[in-house]
Formats: structure tokens, C-alpha cells, sequence
């Protein structure tokens, strides 16, 4: 991970300064150093870190979490649950810098702020970020040409709403704030999508939700979908899964086991019908050699 110094280096070519007050605090306790990068305390310490060093410094500091997670990802450690090589770390490491370069960033620590300021409940930020992660290592691992910031945002972002509602309205809710956030269409609509797996329009009145068909069309909005899902199995309270791993190779017969994960039997069937796709896309990538076997 970037040590104090490396931290402020980057804090400085991005703001003009270095903050090493919060790099310090963060880093130089090792006793309080864990605390400190927990991602469930971010609201917790976000909120001081504001107070004292406005949005910019809140915004520093959660980027430092963020630079110490993909650096981590990116050295193979079992932070998403698999391992990646170092020659593929390398190349991540290598297009990462370039996306930033182009304005582009696969999880952006400015959209963990917009869901601190939208409200979010620590659990639904911590699964929020955790879904994020996911979903960027499933869009690695099927081998296909995607649009990795969207499944990373989309991620990321697809729980918005939960700050103002826990309900089944809590997408059309995020979507709603989104556009009022000039977040894209492409972001907003995975945040109507992934609720029930994609309501058909038939659903979606029953409901009470506008109705419309929320069926997801790209790849990306299923991977956020089935990577939200997965999450859901890999935390349940009743800890059904000793791996991430198992996770997805269990994925039918959890959700049979546990019908209230999968919320109806239509949403079950389409959550069904995109892990066997997207298993289909990893197995066939796994074959050609494209990423690194599950471990």
C-alpha cells in the first residue's frame, strides 16, 4: 500500500496539497490504523475529517482508503475474494493510471461522498463498496469488452436511494437523486434495474412503481445485479458461505434455500438466468486463459 509520503505525493499533484495531517493520522498509529481504514466508519470519521478539513480533506480521505484498496486489489490480495497475478496486476496497475489519466475512475471516492451525503446507513455504504468490488472482479474475470467505469459507478452507486427509502421504491428514489446530480443515464437506469432483478412492466405496477420495463439489457447491469446478489449471500447474517467462491457455485441452491434473498419467484428466475450467462462468459474466458482460475 502507498506508505505516508506516497499518499501526500498524490494528494498534492491532485489538489496542490499534500494534507499530511490526515495521512498521518490515518497511517502513523499502527494501533489505530485498522480503525481507521475500516470502511464501516467512514460516515463516523468522514464527518470529523469535514468539519476540520472541508469537503476537499473528506474527499482526501477517502481516497487514501481507496488508493490502499486498489493497491491491495491490484497486488493479488484476497481483499475481492481472488487472486490476480502479478503480470495482470501490472496491467491493471498500468490501465488504471491511464483511465484516471482520461478522466476516468473504475470507483470513484467522490461517488462514496455523494452516498455519504445522500444518507446512506453504514451497512448500506459497506455494502455498497462491497458490491463495487465485486462486480468489477466478475466484469474481469467473464473476458469481456465492457464498460468497466459504468459497471464500477453503477456499483457503487446503485443503492442511492436507501437514503431516503429501505423500500422497493428505493431505486426509482436513487434514480430520481441522480439525475438531480447530473449522474448519467446509463448510471441511473442500473439504479431503477437491479431492484428484483429487473421488474417486468406488469410487476412493476403491481408495485406501485411507474410502469415500465425494467428488464436490464447490457451486460454491465446484469454483473451489477448478480454481483449485489452475491454480496447479499457472502453477508447474510446466518453465514451461509464460508468463501466468496462458494458464493457463486452454490448461487441456485442458496437462493432455493433462502426464497427471501431472491425477494419473488420470477426475480429467482432472473437471477438464475444471469449467473448461468455470466458463469458461461467466466468459464469460457477461464478456457482461453484470459484471467487467472478462481482459487
Amino acid at each position: 500500500m502507498p506508505n505516508i509520503e506516497e499518499h501526500s505525493r498524490i494528494s498534492l499533484a491532485r489538489t496542490g496539497k499534500d494534507y499530511a495531517e490526515i495521512h498521518e493520522w490515518m497511517d502513523r498509529d499502527p494501533e489505530k490504523k485498522v480503525e481507521r481504514h475500516n470502511v464501516s466508519r467512514i460516515c463516523e470519521f468522514g464527518s470529523i475529517i469535514r468539519a476540520k478539513y472541508g469537503d476537499e480533506g473528506l474527499n482526501e480521505y477517502v481516497q487514501h482508503i481507496y488508493d490502499d484498496v486498489i493497491a491491495r486489489y491490484m497486488r493479488g490480495k484476497e481483499i475481492i475474494g481472488t487472486a490476480i497475478s502479478a503480470s495482470l496486476a501490472h496491467h491493471e496497475l498500468t490501465s488504471l493510471k491511464q483511465d484516471e489519466a482520461n478522466g476516468v475512475c473504475r470507483m470513484r471516492p467522490s461517488d462514496i461522498d455523494l452516498l455519504i451525503q445522500a444518507g446512506l446507513a453504514t451497512r448500506d455504504l459497506e455494502h455498497s463498496i462491497h458490491v463495487a468490488q465485486k462486480a468489477l472482479e466478475i466484469a474481469e474475470r467473464t473476458g469481456s469488452d465492457l464498460d468497466m467505469d459504468l459497471v464500477g459507478r453503477g456499483a457503487l452507486l446503485h443503492d442511492l436511494g436507501k437514503g431516503k427509502s429501505k423500500g422497493i421504491d428505493h431505486g426509482k428514489a436513487g434514480a430520481e437523486l441522480g439525475v438531480t446530480l447530473g449522474l448519467p443515464e446509463s448510471i441511473t437506469i442500473i439504479m431503477e434495474k437491479h431492484v428484483n432483478a429487473g421488474l417486468t412492466e406488469d410487476e412493476a405496477r403491481e408495485l406501485g412503481l411507474p410502469s415500465k420495463d425494467y428488464s436490464p439489457s447490457r451486460l454491465e447491469e446484469k454483473i451489477v445485479i448478480y454481483s449485489d446478489k452475491l454480496v447479499d449471500i457472502i453477508s447474510h447474517p446466518d453465514r451461509i458461505v464460508d468463501s466468496e467462491i462458494e458464493a457463486e457455485h452454490r448461487f441456485k441452491e442458496i437462493l432455493e434455500q433462502y426464497p427471501k434473498l431472491a425477494k419473488s419467484e420470477k426475480a429467482f428466475q432472473r437471477h438464475l438466468a444471469y449467473h448461468e450467462e455470466i458463469q458461461r462468459l467466466i468459464k469460457r474466458a477461464t478456457q482461453r486463459g484470459e484471467h487467472r482460475p478462481e482459487s
